[in-house]
């Protein structure tokens, strides 16, 4: 199992003892309202279930993946009053409608802000001045469709194809400061290897 892999599950079971709150303080409400605006996704009308909202939806779902989209924006208390302020459970078709809606932009968005705020608050191992970081991998199931299809699949007996997930870590604290998809691996790599003399900054970039 890959470091990147065994910091997923890690996580995983920290998540299921705490509240996620525990995480979501350190992600300012700024943060996730930049997302959203700067990629055009902010809810214009005012809704229960707004792009903000979404955004904490997918979080939820990542931290707390063994429970049902439902019971994730409900644990959460996701949804907001309707206009007598009254605060009825949202239908699971509109949660899913306003996570698709959401689309990936906005998350991508949020990993690349989040990335670049935790680096500079955290300590890194140095050699010869420069940061010390690590290329590491994992792969995850998705959906049978034809368009997931071409990311290819672990095994030939597999009924899921898989994308793989390359990330540039912290040799020190595991903070995962870039990642990359399937499709740019080889461009990862050799990146990683041959042109990189810090964690930021250094074309190509990792996405």
């Amino acid at each position: 199992m890959s470091e990147f892999s065994k910091e997923l599950q890690i996580t995983a079971e920290f998540c299921q003892e705490r509240h996620l709150n525990a995480f979501a303080k350190h992600i300012p409400l700024a943060w996730v309202e930049e997302a959203v605006k700067q990629t055009g996704r902010a809810s214009v009308r005012k809704r229960r279930f707004p792009a903000e909202q979404a955004v904490w939806l997918v979080l939820g779902i990542a931290l707390l993946r063994n429970r049902s989209i439902q019971t994730v924006c409900d644990r959460l208390e996701l949804a907001f009053p309707d206009a007598k302020g009254d605060l009825p459970p949202l239908a699971t078709s509109s949660i899913i409608k306003g996570k698709e809606k959401l689309g990936f932009e906005p998350m991508r968005y949020l990993f690349k802000l989040t990335a670049a705020q935790w680096d500079k608050q955290s300590e890194f191992e140095q050699c010869c001045g420069l940061k010390l970081m690590s290329v590491d991998g994992t792969y995850f199931k998705t959906h049978d469709t034809e368009s997931n299809r071409a990311f290819g699949y672990v095994q030939k007996s597999a009924s899921f194809p898989s994308v793989l997930a390359v990330t540039l870590m912290s040799t020190k604290t595991h903070l995962v400061s870039d990642c990359s998809g399937q499709l740019k691996l080889a461009t990862v790599l050799y990146s990683s290897q041959y042109l990189r003399s810090d964690s930021l900054g250094v074309s190509p970039p990792l996405y």
